[in-house]
């Protein structure tokens, strides 16, 4: 007799069933750029207040490629954020909810994020 009762598995086995699927991996992903936003809102609140202090300041602030790397890890967060969340917003409308049509879903809003972090990194960094 076969038994409905779910399994544990392990975590390396939770991934290596992950890893196959473009859908779960932008899910994933979608979730740590919802983390990085987070984390570095306060970050990014007081270097716009430190920046606008001053024009000094503001170049004193920008001047810093650690600090414009920083600023483009938040756009390409935001970025990636924003298309994966309107890819989620069309699946809650009930589109793309077949596997297939999922799929091709992911690899589009991937190919999309990738587009505007390329684009971020550009306009950030130059």
């Amino acid at each position: 007799m076969k038994s409905n009762r779910p399994i544990n598995l392990s975590m390396s086995q939770v991934i290596s069933v992950n890893a196959k699927s473009p859908i779960a991996i932008a899910s994933i992903l979608h979730r740590i750029s919802g983390i990085i936003l987070f984390l570095l809102i306060p970050v990014m609140l007081w270097l716009l207040q430190t920046s606008l202090a001053s024009p000094e300041s503001f170049a004193t602030v920008f001047d810093n490629i650690l600090v414009r790397f920083l600023a483009w890890v938040f756009v390409a967060a935001i970025a990636y954020h924003f298309v994966m969340g309107m890819k989620h917003l069309f699946a809650d409308m009930g589109m793309n909810e077949e596997l297939k049509s999922g799929r091709t879903a992911a690899v589009v809003s991937f190919v999309i994020a990738a587009i505007l972090i390329v684009a971020s990194f550009v306009w950030v960094m130059f």
